[in-house]
């Protein structure tokens, strides 16, 4: 930029004299962008929220990202996407009539997903203005705040003001509710119109906020063809909105294929390959617990890192249990080693974006990892698990239901449940060498260094509940 403006922050100048070729964006004075590298950008926007609507189009790629907000209540910092370059350094500061950041990376950086990560970031799905019908981001738009037991009774979709499309507030306002009903169409004349009801089912259903449609709105939508055809067989199943599991098991089946359609389309959440980490002293439950990984779907790239504990399993026999599209590591550790550091050996050898604890004996439904993955994408958070919601008593062959609060930031989760990042799990210190307590002890250093532990819904993990053997020691009568 050739000449600088008066008008420019301190910082930003600076930053200008540091990097004589960078571009500024936000000044009034935008220069016109094409895809390609930029070198070093500085951003000048009132707020986080502004950030949003700052003119970067996609894939102008830089280095170097100056942020420069002249409101807010602290300086911006963000939590680096798996898919950008490495996060060489991060500064930021209280500056003169504003706060001043900047991230540099060991590689160009797409510019305008910065921007909209930051944003999303500082302010964890409240507070940022409405994206246009249509364009929901998962960050912003998802099923944080999901209550199981909603009092009220449903609305219709027809009495919601969708001018503003779907909002926090919006959402927000609904958490109560049973769910939104499409029994009839957007009464308002207009192609508009027609566009905006669309992109609230869509909106709605990423939200987790339970849908119905009836049966001339599904035709409606079937003819029109706006909505994607799996979201609309999702929202079509007849459900009963008055009762607990049907209405929550209805709002998973539609934002698995919402969440999914929505990160298709704007390409900024590429699934991670993944990691499972399982270590068993009993060689009983060896094929029982293959059976498990075998079944997951919806995952891209699966690895099993198998730790036999106490014996020796036939790596050949373990690629059989789990079938041709799972890779395999098996690495057996003798009887005395600690069950931390067994853990932590299969972490060290894993070759997966983040890892799964899985134990041995437990039931996981098919998308069990698939909707881990939803959940770190939308989330955020640098842990993320289920609640250990479903018990199955073996002394009493029966299944009971918990009634954990679930889709919010916590401070437990499941332990056959964790997924974390490979380089979190690495800078909090990997798993302790411990023989109990590996778990929760995982989740205090992550919770120490900063991060947060999300928990995702509950249904589709069964944890194996036997008369002895765990590090928790109740009775049957206590779950009961």
């Amino acid at each position: 930029m050739a000449d600088v403006p008066e008008q420019l922050p301190l910082p930003v100048r600076g930053f200008l004299d540091l990097h004589p070729g960078a571009t500024v964006l936000g000044v009034g004075t935008d220069p016109d962008l094409t895809p390609g590298p930029a070198g070093q950008v500085a951003v000048v926007a009132r707020d986080v929220t502004a950030l949003r609507s700052t003119p970067c189009p996609p894939g102008v790629l830089a280095r170097a990202v100056g942020i420069f907000l002249r409101e807010g209540a602290g300086t911006p910092v963000v939590v680096p996407r798996p898919e950008w370059p490495a996060l060489r350094s991060l500064r930021s500061r209280r500056a003169k009539a504003g706060w001043w950041t900047v991230l540099r990376f060991v590689g160009p950086v797409d510019v305008a997903t910065v921007l909209r990560e930051v944003a999303a970031q500082a302010t964890w799905g409240s507070g940022v203005a409405p994206t246009p019908p249509g364009t929901h981001d998962v960050r912003v738009i998802n099923p944080v705040g999901f209550l199981v037991e909603a009092p009220e009774p449903a609305v219709d979709l027809a009495d919601l003001d969708l001018t503003a499309g779907v909002t926090p507030a919006l959402v927000a306002s609904l958490r109560p509710a049973r769910g939104v009903r499409v029994d009839r169409w957007h009464q308002e004349p207009g192609a508009d119109s027609a566009r905006r009801a669309v992109a609230a089912v869509e909106g709605l259903a990423l939200a987790g906020v339970p849908v119905a449609l009836g049966a001339p709105a599904a035709e409606a939508l079937r003819s029109g063809g706006a909505l994607d055809p799996r979201l609309l067989e999702a929202l079509g199943a007849d459900v009963d909105l008055g009762d607990e599991s049907a209405r929550e098991e209805h709002s998973l089946v539609a934002r698995r294929v919402a969440y999914d359609v929505v990160t298709a389309r704007s390409g900024r959440h590429p699934q991670p390959s993944v990691s499972v980490l399982l270590a068993t002293r009993r060689a009983d439950m060896i094929d029982f617990a293959l059976a498990q990984v075998a079944r997951q779907r919806g995952v891209a790239d699966l690895e099993l890192v198998l730790a036999p504990h106490g014996f020796d399993v036939d790596p050949q026999h373990v690629r059989e249990g789990v079938g041709p599209g799972v890779g395999v590591q098996v690495l057996p550790h003798p009887a005395e080693t600690m069950f931390g550091d067994v853990l932590e050996a299969a972490a060290r050898a894993a070759g997966g974006d983040v890892v799964l604890k899985m134990d041995d004996d437990d039931w996981y439904a098919p998308d069990v990892v698939a909707d881990l993955l939803r959940a770190r994408g939308y989330s955020g958070a640098e842990l993320v698990g289920m609640p250990a919601e479903l018990h199955y008593l073996t002394e009493r062959d029966l299944t009971v239901k918990r009634g954990h609060p679930v889709e919010l930031y916590a401070k437990f989760v499941a332990g056959g449940t964790m997924l974390i990042d490979r380089s979190v799990l690495r800078e909090v210190g990997g798993f302790r060498s411990v023989k109990k307590y590996v778990d929760a002890q995982l989740i205090a250093s992550v919770l120490a260094a900063g991060g947060a532990v999300y928990r995702t819904h509950g249904l589709g993990y069964v944890l194996r509940r036997n008369p002895t053997g765990h590090t928790w020691q109740v009775d049957a009568d206590y779950h009961l």
